[in-house]
């Protein structure tokens, strides 16, 4: 029965592919000038090379460097955002084996480099994508991925953290601050104090885990050393890309002051003296250690999928509506993350 079941399943994933194969173009969701709304455009399906695959996207994340390139950068006009995405296997390059992946599974990718997840499909390197374990569904896939990856690369190879110890994480509109929280409070049981820009912002970082939180101003540093027996934090996770030299301060002697968002940064702080600060980046730990990078995002899939983070999505978009989504984040009515959702 089980033999049968599979070359039925085989059968329907193979027909599926090649009806798939046959399309010429697919939609997306296109920036052909900074500061104008994204077009959707009928766009001709590029040729696999040997080591990539095409996935039919089914979400895709609106982060907050696709909002950057979205007004900044021109140098890649026209340009399809979106690198955070989770779908199914439609084609494989002639060098992806079985047992790497096969047609039909359902997959998270991260396309750090080359982005083009705002589309019906998207073309991704073998090394940039991974099955999604389990029951995990695929909308949670697709925001957990990125944020949360960062984070348990940082709590896990680059400090560490006790359990009960005081962890200060800034928490913005794009939920890499959220998914810090999550990783710090749930995985490591750290008291984090979060960072906020609002009390709605600070109450959703109290129910994702946080021991409490701070509210941004002037203030800051003094309130922080406060909350921590003026010691500081050893550890401080910041991921907004604001207020650096503020949260720079609230450092404990010796301790480590993580900048999560290093996209934005013309420059950063220099650190106060006896303590150590480092940029944190997927896209280079990618480049450093393909290896590591490709274990963290797999065991952060697996905690989803065994309940110990989750992912939280403050609101869902088609495609159509990209533009919505934009100014949805635009206009900070976001506490989590936002996502685009592909009818196909």
């Amino acid at each position: 029965m089980n033999k049968l079941f599979t070359r039925l399943i085989s059968k329907s994933l193979n027909k599926l592919s090649k009806t798939d194969k046959l399309a010429s173009t697919y939609k997306a969701a296109v920036i052909t000038e900074i500061g104008k709304p994204l077009e959707i455009q009928e766009k001709k399906v590029p040729k696999l090379k040997p080591n990539q695959v095409r996935v039919q996207v089914v979400y895709c994340s609106v982060n907050s460097v696709d909002c950057h390139k979205f007004r900044n950068d021109s140098d890649q006009l026209p340009f399809i955002p979106g690198y955070e995405l989770s779908g199914e296997i439609l084609e494989k390059g002639t060098e992806v084996k079985d047992e790497v992946i096969r047609i039909g599974e359902r997959v998270v990718g991260l396309n750090l480099l080359h982005f083009g997840g705002f589309a019906e499909q998207c073309v991704l390197d073998i090394n940039d994508v991974w099955r999604i374990p389990g029951d995990l569904e695929r909308k949670d896939a697709a925001v957990i991925a990125y944020g949360h990856s960062t984070a348990l690369y940082t709590f896990s190879k680059l400090s560490t953290i006790k359990e009960k110890e005081k962890v200060i994480i800034s928490a913005g509109p794009a939920g890499m601050g959220l998914a810090a929280v999550d990783i710090a409070a749930n995985v490591y049981k750290a008291q984090v104090i979060g960072l906020v820009d609002t009390e709605e912002r600070g109450e959703l970082v109290r129910q994702r885990g946080a021991f409490e939180t701070v509210s941004f101003s002037e203030k800051l540093p003094k309130t922080c050393m406060a909350v921590t027996e003026n010691k500081g934090a050893n550890v401080v996770y910041e991921a907004v890309g604001e207020q650096m030299e503020l949260i720079g301060k609230c450092v404990a002697v010796g301790g480590k002051l993580f900048h999560a968002a290093p996209f934005f940064y013309k420059t950063i702080p220099a650190p106060k003296p006896h303590t150590f600060a480092s940029i944190v980046s997927l896209k280079e730990l990618k480049k450093q250690n393909n290896n590591l990078y490709r274990s963290i995002v797999n065991d952060t899939l697996e905690m989803a999928n065994d309940g110990l983070i989750s992912a939280h999505i403050s609101a869902k978009f088609n495609l159509t509506q990209v533009n919505e989504a934009i100014k949805f984040i635009d206009d900070k009515k976001c506490t989590g993350k936002v996502l685009i959702y592909i009818d196909n």
